[in-house]
């Protein structure tokens, strides 16, 4: 999707049992670039199938998102399934309504970039490796964490992140952090208001 373009995939699960808007094969790559649009808009999912992206083998597939460009989905059941490698770059990301995960791990890698994971019934952010220059995260308000992470996590000093009101599910809260975590003097983290913990540790985080 290049060249300002627009391409919006819409489907009621509830009325027509869509299953997925896109189903990724191993090897394959979204690109949205160059001031492009990309959305997934979903509605029926609650407690139905209608993933947003859906890959066949974990890990082997790639969504990049660059030059001023924006990617949304929202109100699908899972936002995307099966650990995509994610890449945004100058660009607005967001996931957000979904009637369970927004996301399921994967790399994720955003610079210069607005990041949104909001309001899902379920993870906000889950992810491998987190690397965040230069940007802005907004995880707030979902049932489980808002942002959560198996790997390592990296944060410049000109990066914010906000994980608030999270964790009002059976599980979950603000931020939840595993291997080695590197803040760089100037980030800002607020981990406000979320219900059971604000924060959980199992790896080390500077």
């Amino acid at each position: 999707v290049t060249n300002g373009a627009t391409l919006t995939f819409t489907f009621d699960s509830r009325t027509t049992g869509t299953r997925n808007a896109i189903y990724m094969n191993a090897g394959s790559s979204l690109n949205v670039t160059n001031g492009s649009t990309f959305q997934i808009l979903g509605v029926g999912t609650d407690g139905n199938s209608g993933q947003g992206i859906q890959l066949d083998k974990a890990g082997e597939a790639e969504i990049n998102v660059t030059g001023g460009s924006t990617f949304l989905i929202d109100g699908a059941n899972r936002g995307y399934v099966n650990s995509p490698t994610i890449y945004v770059e100058d660009s607005t990301f967001t996931v957000q309504n979904c009637t369970s995960n927004a996301s399921n791990g994967g790399e994720f890698t955003a610079k210069n970039a607005q990041v949104f994971y909001e309001n899902n019934n379920g993870h906000g952010l889950s992810a491998g490796n987190v690397t965040i220059e230069n940007s802005h995260f907004e995880c707030n308000g979902n049932a489980y964490y808002g942002i959560t992470y198996s790997g390592n996590m990296t944060m410049d000093g000109t990066s914010t992140i906000n994980a608030n009101e999270n964790g009002y599910g059976y599980t979950g809260g603000g931020l939840r952090a595993s291997g080695t975590s590197l803040v760089a003097s100037g980030a800002e983290i607020n981990i406000l208001n979320n219900k059971r913990n604000g924060m959980e540790n199992y790896g080390t985080f500077t």
